[in-house]
């Protein structure tokens, strides 16, 4: 299954193609799906409390800045970069304002977005004040995909999207685009209170969730049969964005 992960993050890849040097750096991060049956994913709802920033990043060249985003999607395959990934992102850069980030330098910015293989999809960049409670939701309804994003209870950022495919698989990206320059480390964080509400039950789902080394959880369990799974936490903890297994 490392193959999935390694293919996951191309979401971001349009981002960078005017670049002279594209090359993308992933750590650490989870998996779940598919479903066993027919099942797909209807709704998943997820927060972080705003981690601290990336430390000891380097950059050579001004124009060819480093950036590192991370997110968690939803998709109707594992990491093939011919669907839509539904990933509402998580991103910092050492220079911000290369990214439409106006956020300062010891912030996160926050936007709904998602990858098309046309190009990305998405809103403006909006501040996310330190330590701030960052909560997401991503709802399926009338063949739409509608990505919700608050801070501290207050909506910030809303996407909706056709939806391609039945969504079967949930899944997060450590990533940074290491431009002219090196990713640094970032420091451990949390991704807290995640619940995914399938369209049936399915009691193997828990079965699903695959956590790459540095990535830890006491698992998914539901109380109601297997339609709805839900976890209090998956710790990452502080990435160097080397390969993981």
């Amino acid at each position: 299954m490392r193959s999935v992960y390694a293919v996951a993050p191309l979401a971001l890849a349009l981002r960078a193609a005017a670049t002279t040097k594209d090359a993308w750096a992933f750590g650490h991060g989870f998996y779940t799906g598919p479903p066993s049956n027919s099942a797909h994913i209807t709704k998943a709802t997820w927060s972080v409390i705003a981690p601290g920033v990336p430390e000891n990043t380097t950059v050579e060249d001004t124009s060819d800045e480093v950036w590192v985003s991370l997110w968690i999607g939803l998709q109707a395959t594992a990491g093939s970069d011919s669907s839509y990934l539904y990933q509402p992102l998580l991103n910092w850069s050492p220079d911000q304002e290369s990214q439409g980030c106006p956020a300062t330098v010891e912030e996160w910015c926050v936007a709904a977005s998602t990858y098309t293989p046309s190009g990305q999809l998405g809103q403006a960049y909006v501040t996310v004040p330190k330590d701030s409670q960052v909560d997401f939701e991503v709802t399926v309804t009338d063949s739409k995909v509608t990505q919700v994003v608050s801070i501290d209870g207050k909506v910030v950022s809303k996407e909706t999207d056709k939806l391609d495919s039945n969504l079967l698989y949930l899944y997060s990206g450590d990533e940074c685009y290491t431009g002219s320059g090196t990713c640094g480390t970032q420091p451990g964080y949390s991704w807290n209170n995640i619940t995914i509400h399938l369209s049936e039950a399915d009691t193997k789902f828990g079965e699903t969730l695959y956590l790459y080394s540095g990535s830890s959880s006491n698992g998914l369990t539901t109380s109601d049969g297997g339609k709805t799974w839900h976890t209090d936490a998956i710790k990452i903890a502080s990435d160097t964005f080397e390969d993981v297994e």
